[in-house]
């Protein structure tokens, strides 16, 4: 993995440190560049209400992650959900690019900070990890965030019920195919990761 260092001002390190903080720059804004186009691109799940999408931006965050470190995959979530709210009027207030970002979070730090190049079981670990964790903090932000703007004042036994009957199955599903996904990706670009790294 490439390490990123602090910036130092002398000697000959400060030249090579400059150079290393300025590709990481230029990848992070590229990766970030890439993954708010896909974020444009989301649809919705057959079974599950229309307001529940999915992307495959994520997976652009978790190749983001393999190259520069765990920190640049929520960077890149970061800069993702900012490019589309400050360009793309989503009509949620921001709501929707928080909610994301947090749920994008918990899906693309745990996956980045367990798996391991070339290792399947550590794929397979932080991939198991990165699905749970990511649903239960969306089912969080639903029931704290989302549903309360949304809806108004909802009993706890209506929301829960709603956490149940659409949220966590849908990030599950979501979860499985986004891994999938990123497993063909990681696959496919091999020889740029290692490249990058």
């Amino acid at each position: 993995m490439e390490k990123i260092n602090k910036f130092h001002i002398h000697g000959t390190n400060s030249g090579k440190s400059e150079r290393f903080n300025t590709m990481y720059l230029v990848k992070i804004a590229l990766l970030s560049a890439i993954a708010y186009i896909i974020f444009l691109f989301e649809f919705p799940l057959p079974y599950f209400p229309p307001f529940l999408e999915i992307d495959f931006s994520d997976t652009v965050a978790i190749l983001g992650g393999i190259i520069l470190g765990p920190m640049a995959a929520v960077i890149i979530q970061f800069i993702k959900n900012l490019l589309r709210l400050l360009l793309m009027n989503s009509g949620t207030g921001g709501i929707g690019e928080l909610a994301n970002l947090l749920v994008g979070i918990a899906y693309v730090l745990p996956f980045c900070l367990i798996f391991r190049r070339n290792n399947l079981k550590r794929f397979i670990g932080g991939s198991v990890a990165a699905i749970i964790i990511m649903t239960v903090i969306a089912g969080l932000v639903n029931y704290f965030i989302n549903i309360p703007v949304y809806l108004g004042s909802t009993p706890h036994a209506e929301k829960m019920n709603m956490i149940y009957s659409f949220y966590v199955p849908f990030n599950l599903v979501k979860g499985v195919i986004v891994t999938i996904v990123s497993y063909a990706a990681i696959k496919a670009f091999r020889q740029v990761i290692n490249k990058l790294q």
